[in-house]
């Protein structure tokens, strides 16, 4: 299934295997979703990972809307990444990178922030992306995906401050590892060095991952 496929194609970017399936997790229902929601939380958006942590467990949900994953169904990205079905891709991406993120570093005790989860999705989304666009076609990966991705992009002005500032950040810090990525490695997932260090970026902090943002510019 699509979101088990995206699960295994992140989990080889960074030879990071967990132990769980994405649909163990899955809700698909947003009146479900809305009401596993905290209260004051956004309750809006098409895609939502949910964690209540426990002295005793980590518990997640996470929410991707059954439209998305329908529109997906009929329009494959697997089989062909498109400005039609983009949009929908990097929604179900992006859930999916949360929660294989979370538990990855949950299962060595690692904590994560929030900024640290959501500037990994971004980097995942870029690499997801280019990996099959390039893999669809002759192994170019157009530059017009790195201005698609971290520069034609729009944030909700109903979010709090704080929120919105965080995605703003995850989204400028992202589009700068990614052209150093493309900058370094114009031949991608060909080269060896290419994957060292994205595995390598995968398993830093999130001090780690901005400090080795600003040294590679």
């Amino acid at each position: 299934m699509l979101l088990s496929q995206l699960q295994t194609r992140i989990a080889g970017f960074y030879a990071a295997p967990i132990a769980y399936d994405v649909y163990d997790f899955l809700i698909t229902d947003p009146a479900t979703a809305a009401a596993l929601t905290p209260a004051g939380a956004t309750t809006g958006n098409q895609e939502r990972l949910l964690v209540r942590d426990t002295p005793s467990d980590l518990e997640l949900s996470l929410f991707i809307d059954a439209a998305v994953l329908a529109s997906l169904s009929d329009d494959d990205p697997t089989v062909s990444l498109h400005d039609g079905n983009l949009n929908e891709f990097l929604i179900a991406l992006e859930g999916v990178s949360h929660l294989q993120y979370l538990i990855f570093r949950a299962e060595q005790s690692h904590p994560v922030s929030l900024l640290e989860l959501e500037l990994q999705a971004e980097v995942d989304k870029y690499v997801a992306s280019a990996e099959l666009i390039s893999s669809q076609g002759n192994g170019h990966i157009p530059s017009a995906l790195h201005t698609r991705l971290f520069e034609d992009v729009r944030f909700d002005d109903q979010l709090p401050a704080a929120e919105q500032s965080r995605y703003v950040e995850a989204n400028r810090l992202a589009a700068r590892y990614c052209h150093e990525l493309r900058r370094r490695f114009p031949g991608h997932h060909h080269q060896a060095s290419f994957v060292r260090e994205l595995r390598g970026f995968y398993r830093m902090t999130e001090h780690q991952k901005i400090k080795r943002i600003l040294a590679l510019s």
